[in-house]
């Protein structure tokens, strides 16, 4: 079951980035042709690129957990055996989830609350609530993959730095 989730999640998440980040470059693109070709511009062009942009950070945090490529300081990972490595590993990923059920909780709540006010944004007349919806769904996304990252730890200890190190040196010799 977990690897039907993270394949489909993986998939999800691709496919977000993708649109996201095609919608800001056609747009940023058709934009300086209005503005440098026709001296005209897309009054709204910059608010939907700028929403893309944020979309995709909040997608992107998930990839992140994914890859493992979130700023960390590997110092404790670089000299702890593996049996504490594992337990590192545990507790950062239990200190994300708490991080992102914040995420989830605070960012329903700013969903519906603006949601039930009306509030549009400034050029599109679009509900602003729809764009603050990216933040929870966000959070269920970094939990999942923290998940993932917690039974991945639990079945197999994550290696220390410095042997990983050393087997990327193996390899090249």
């Amino acid at each position: 079951m977990f690897k039907a989730l993270n394949t489909f999640i993986d998939r999800l998440e691709s496919v977000a980035m993708v649109a996201f980040m095609s919608i800001a470059t056609i747009i940023t693109a058709v934009q300086v042709v209005y503005r440098y070709g026709f001296n005209s511009s897309l009054f709204w062009a910059e608010e939907v690129v700028i929403y893309s942009i944020i979309c995709m950070s909040f997608v992107g945090a998930s990839m992140g957990v994914r890859y493992g490529s979130h700023i960390s300081v590997d110092v404790l990972n670089a000299i702890a055996p593996p049996a504490i490595n594992r337990w590192l590993h545990i507790v950062a990923a239990v200190l994300g989830i708490a991080f992102a059920g914040f995420l989830v909780v605070y960012g329903f709540y700013l969903f519906f609350n603006t949601l039930g006010r009306g509030q549009l944004t400034a050029a599109l007349r679009l509900p602003m609530a729809w764009f603050y919806l990216p933040i929870g769904l966000s959070g269920i996304l970094l939990i999942l993959r923290y998940i993932r990252v917690i039974y991945l730890a639990w079945v197999k200890p994550p290696v220390s730095h410095a042997d990983e190190l050393a087997a990327e040196a193996d390899k090249l010799a």
